[in-house]
């Protein structure tokens, strides 16, 4: 068999193999490299995706594949006296076969998979990545697989992008505060959930403290339910998140006569797009791109829109003989265009809500100083049109909790000067540290006025 390709992939969940799916349908030499067995693909989520994603890259889903279709999201307040009902069609996954269904789209067109198997580095030639080596679990001891660009498509480690030298862009360090710590537990329970075509999420800071916890109906009486906390309060106070889900919910009403059928947990990235999702040979999609939604941590669909862009920049790259960063750079700007600019802003969103206390939550729910609407507006756009944030501005005014006002406001109007700094991304590397430069500026000015630390780089 040989170790030399085209495309080498490390990690087959849903961003490597649905581009390992598309490159090697377009006639590249694919391979992929897993650590688990094709059959033992289980991504650890909220197995939930939007129908627009499954649609608009034209996904026929095998049989079995989706357990349910959703009719949208339930908001709650902390306080449980406020429901905000958002309507928007989705799909919840059973990732058992979702996983194993896309890889196995990725071999039928042509990719070798080498499973069971860990990358341990990347391998650089001439300041360009050439390769990955890997380990194999059956003990035939280091060996190399070499391609002519290396998509990283490992999760949230970013494993080979995390071991690439520091003055690269795409090695940015994910931090503590720009991810999420979350568990959560797919479960039998003995009594019928109701309405499981609506998802539910819930605010609370005592459970999940600067996020949420959530209940997804699978079916009638089965549920992926799970938690998660802000990463800066798991490192600054200890917390953790599967210590209060058996403390909060695992004897919860929700979960009468559980069973548990799956059971596990991990880090998503909620925050902007990195500065450069490629570098020399290199590319990054799914989370080690940090392609998630900031507000709400959902992978799925940003996986497979950046695994689509990535597999689009490559093609054009050998096309034009050119694998370098500024070969591969198309992909950044396609990115953004249709994912990363509403990324960066919601990040931003995403900020604000962190910063807000139980008591302005459920204040603010109450007055409904957004609507069910609003909320739909911003996780579409991530933005709100003039009518909207005129409206919120003078409710805001009403508000018995100013602190509230100001911070939605400040929010409001940051998210759409992000927004511009990002829709100015550059065209090539040349300028992107002077880019940077400005981006960094004014997410400090904005963090300063939420009592957030300054940004280094």
């Amino acid at each position: 068999m040989s170790n030399r390709y085209d495309v080498v992939i490390v990690g087959a969940g849903t961003a490597g193999s649905y581009a390992g799916h598309l490159l090697a349908k377009n006639g590249f030499s694919v391979a992929i490299v897993e650590r688990k067995r094709v059959d033992d693909i289980f991504k650890v989520t909220g197995d939930a995706i939007g129908s627009h994603h499954v649609e608009s890259l034209g996904l026929g889903l095998e049989s079995g594949v989706a357990m349910i279709h959703y009719k949208g999201a339930d908001v709650f307040s902390p306080d449980m006296s406020v429901r905000y009902r958002v309507l928007g069609e989705g799909y919840g996954l059973d990732m058992s076969k979702w996983g194993p269904w896309l890889a196995r789209q990725a071999v039928n067109n042509g990719a070798t998979i080498y499973e069971r198997r860990s990358v341990t580095a990347p391998i650089l030639d001439n300041g360009r990545v050439a390769g990955v080596k890997v380990t194999s679990e059956d003990g035939h001891g280091e060996s190399e697989v070499i391609g002519k660009v290396v998509i990283d498509a490992s999760g949230a480690t970013g494993v080979v992008r995390s071991r690439l030298p520091s003055n690269w862009l795409i090695s940015e360090p994910l931090l503590p505060e720009d991810a999420s710590y979350a568990y959560r537990e797919i479960i039998e329970v003995d009594y019928d959930i109701e309405e499981p075509e609506f998802i539910k999420i819930y605010l609370d800071n005592n459970i999940s403290p600067g996020g949420y916890w959530w209940l997804f109906p699978k079916s009638r009486n089965t549920m992926n339910i799970g938690l998660g906390i802000w990463g800066k309060l798991v490192k600054e106070k200890g917390l953790n998140p599967r210590q209060n889900y058996e403390k909060y919910l695992a004897n919860s009403k929700y979960v009468h006569g559980r069973k548990i059928i799956h059971s596990g947990g991990g880090i998503v990235p909620t925050r902007r797009p990195l500065k450069s999702m490629v570098g020399p040979s290199i590319l990054a999609v799914g989370d080690a791109a940090v392609a998630v939604n900031p507000v709400h941590g959902g992978g799925l669909g940003p996986a497979l829109e950046s695994a689509k862009l990535a597999s689009d920049a490559v093609a054009a790259a050998f096309e034009k003989g050119d694998l370098s960063m500024k070969g591969l750079w198309s992909y950044n700007t396609s990115y953004l265009k249709v994912y990363g600019i509403k990324q960066a802003k919601l990040d931003v969103f995403r900020l604000m809500l962190q910063s807000l206390s139980d008591e302005e939550i459920n204040k603010g729910l109450k007055a409904r100083i957004l609507t069910e609407d609003d909320v739909l507006e911003i996780s579409i756009k991530g933005s709100m049109s003039i009518g909207a944030v005129r409206r919120v501005r003078a409710g805001a005014k009403l508000l018995s909790v100013p602190s509230l006002a100001v911070k939605l406001v400040t929010a409001l109007n940051y998210m759409k000067s992000i927004g511009s700094i990002y829709e100015r991304y550059p065209s090539d590397p040349g300028s992107i540290d002077k880019w940077s430069v400005e981006l960094i500026s004014k997410y400090n000015e904005y963090r300063k006025k939420l009592g957030l630390p300054m940004m280094m780089n």
